[in-house]
């Protein structure tokens, strides 16, 4: 395959165009961002994105629990001109309850809190200030790719098109990650590769009101000692709670299994009847490791297909709009060759370097509960600060894992959690408070 480098693919200029594959948070972001950027440096181009779904009148879903954290607000108004959609929220979010089998801690919120939306309507809306900045969106899917030295070439349901650079923003889809790993295997070594993936199993609980608003606002975070499932949570919205599991290959079988768990019931309305046959099960997947290949000459991706996001615990709709938006400054002010392409990945170097540490905690959230190391853990937090605000970063994503080590490895407090986890390894289980 013949490729070129340097100037010749340099910054995307006057009549050249961008096709972008999805337009959920990643390829909206990426579409304004693109937009934006030329109206500043003067430049006509042309934006198309190519989204299979339907998000007007919800006529399809997103198994995202929804869950938009702080930061993403800052990233909308202040990098996208963006409003951030608050007629949208369902619920703010105060809090955690972090759950393991014996113990429970509340994690309060000290800042500005999390989101709750149904992730439908909100890509329905990111997607319309897109179509507002003049992005031509093709409600169509993608069926096959070119890439050829002087352009590429997209083929879907309703036409083909040539662009000068494409961004993939297809999610996990998997019709989409076969034909980019198709279109791309002439590169050998380059060919794309997605990132390795839990799965994730939803359901809605419908209560009464009164339940609702004896619930409260805060999330309720899991860590059962149960196989295969890693974590697991039940989240407040307008009218229900949404459940959700994630794990290597839960199914059915075990969201039935976390639903009937002692803990998980405790919150749950004592009238809910799991066996009822009412549930309507959604099942998704997310990014616990990066993707192979994700950029080369005329291409770049970004959101979960890259892989480029929170490891362990995501918040994907967050870092999914800053690779959009970062993909978009690197096309329009580097160039859309493979090393420019290398400014994009040098932008996402702290996830990139988190990578390790949140694979690092990810292994001790889970030798921790099915151990029964997390009962004393979470007993010394219940009168250490310190050791609290750690365990709040770590479930609600909010601060980088290395980080989040760090705060715990107080000389004090490190030696408290390892005689508290080697009496509980002997069998000498934490007073309950």
């Amino acid at each position: 395959m013949r490729t070129f480098s340097g100037d010749y693919l340099g910054p995307l200029d006057d009549g050249q165009s961008a096709v972008i594959i999805g337009g959920g948070p990643s390829g909206a972001a990426c579409a304004i961002a693109l937009k934006n950027l030329a109206a500043e440096l003067g430049r006509n181009i042309e934006v198309t994105i190519y989204e299979g779904k339907t998000f007007a009148g919800e006529i399809h879903h997103n198994q995202c629990v929804g869950v938009l954290s702080p930061r993403l607000r800052e990233v909308m108004e202040e990098r996208l001109g963006v409003a951030f959609p608050r007629h949208l929220v369902q619920t703010s979010i105060g809090g955690y309850v972090l759950h393991s089998d014996r113990q429970s801690i509340v994690l309060e919120e000290e800042g500005e809190p999390s989101y709750v939306v149904k992730r439908v309507q909100f890509d329905d809306y990111l997607l319309g200030k897109a179509r507002e900045r003049g992005v031509r969106v093709v409600q169509c899917r993608v069926t096959d790719l070119e890439f050829a030295w002087d352009r590429v070439v997209v083929y879907s349901e309703g036409d083909n098109r040539r662009a000068d650079v494409l961004v993939g923003a297809f999610g996990l889809d998997d019709g989409a990650i076969q034909l980019f790993q198709r279109a791309t295997s002439p590169r050998r070594s380059d060919a794309y590769v997605p990132p390795r993936c839990l799965d994730s199993i939803v359901t809605r609980i419908y209560p009464d009101p009164d339940f609702l608003t004896e619930f409260g606002d805060r999330i309720h975070a899991f860590l059962p000692a149960m196989p295969r499932i890693e974590f697991g949570a039940v989240t407040p919205k307008h009218d229900h709670l949404t459940v959700n599991i994630a794990g290597a290959q839960v199914d059915a079988r075990l969201m039935g299994d976390f639903l009937t768990f002692a803990p998980v019931k405790r919150v749950l309305p004592p009238s809910f009847n799991p066996s009822s046959g009412d549930l309507a099960y959604f099942k998704g997947r997310f990014p616990v490791s990066l993707a192979r290949g994700y950029y080369n000459d005329r291409y770049v991706i970004v959101g979960d297909a890259a892989g480029l996001l929170r490891p362990f615990k995501g918040k994907g709709v967050t870092y999914g709009c800053i690779t959009g938006i970062r993909a978009a400054e690197t096309i329009m002010k580097e160039g859309i060759s493979k090393a420019a392409f290398r400014g994009y990945e040098r932008k996402s170097q702290e996830v990139l370097d988190d990578m390790i540490y949140g694979r690092i905690v990810r292994w001790l959230a889970i030798a921790s509960a099915y151990y029964g190391f997390l009962d004393p853990v979470l007993e010394i937090a219940k009168n250490d600060h310190a050791l609290r605000r750690a365990l709040f970063d770590a479930v609600s994503a909010n601060k980088l894992f290395k980080e989040i080590i760090w705060d715990t490895l107080r000389p004090g407090l490190a030696a408290r959690l390892a005689a508290a986890s080697a009496l509980a390894l002997l069998g000498f289980k934490p007073r309950s408070s």
